[in-house]
């Protein structure tokens, strides 16, 4: 199965993610983990860094022209190098032209997932449910970045919600909203699950 799918741009910057497993870490402190390794591998090793094992995971790495392709999955087997090139040449294809003009801002990309949802195999993604780890409740709230507070109340008020949902409740754009439904999620605080062609989010 696919946990987690990384986009990183010169400088290990992470400028795309696609995370189906909320107790993987924040995509930034993945990048950061991923760039380190690679400057190892080029220095000690004078390769370049393809792959690692870590707690029975596999992190598959792929470098393109501007970008590096990362991909997180249970099994070496189901994961083929052409899947993870076809990843990134297709992002490239779509926002090369913005890379180069240096304008990195993370909704700019988000975009790309109705465009992994085409490429990946339904049996190897594990972004059909995702289930809350913890509890959503008033401590946990007053705890969590002000930025999703909103959005946070929000759900514990209606239970499920949809990206169009929130934006229009706290007219906020739906890739904002998305954004937030998100962050929700990789804390462990909200679950995902795909309704028709779209997520809806639940606690």
């Amino acid at each position: 199965m696919i946990h987690a799918i990384y986009i990183l741009v010169e400088g290990g910057i992470c400028v795309y993610s696609r995370v189906y497993d909320s107790d993987l870490a924040d995509p930034f402190l993945m990048s950061s983990f991923i760039s380190a390794v690679s400057s190892f591998s080029r220095e000690a090793i004078g390769d370049e860094l393809r792959g690692i094992e870590s707690n029975g995971r596999f992190i598959f790495v792929a470098d393109h022209d501007q970008i590096t392709t990362v991909v997180i999955a249970d099994d070496p087997n189901e994961i083929g190098q052409t899947l993870i090139d076809y990843i990134g040449l297709n992002f490239l294809s779509r926002f090369g032209s913005i890379l180069v003009s240096g304008e990195l801002e993370v909704a700019t990309f988000k975009s790309f997932d109705e465009v992994l949802e085409k490429m990946i195999p339904p049996q190897i993604s594990t972004g059909a449910i995702i289930d809350p780890s913890e509890p959503l409740d008033a401590l946990s709230i007053i705890e969590l970045p002000p930025k999703l507070k909103d959005t946070a109340l929000l759900l514990v008020r209606e239970r499920r919600l949809t990206p169009w949902q929130v934006a229009r409740e706290l007219s906020i754009s739906e890739e904002k909203a998305t954004e937030h439904l998100e962050g929700l999620v990789r804390l462990g605080k909200a679950g995902r699950k795909k309704v028709g062609e779209h997520p809806l989010y639940f606690v």
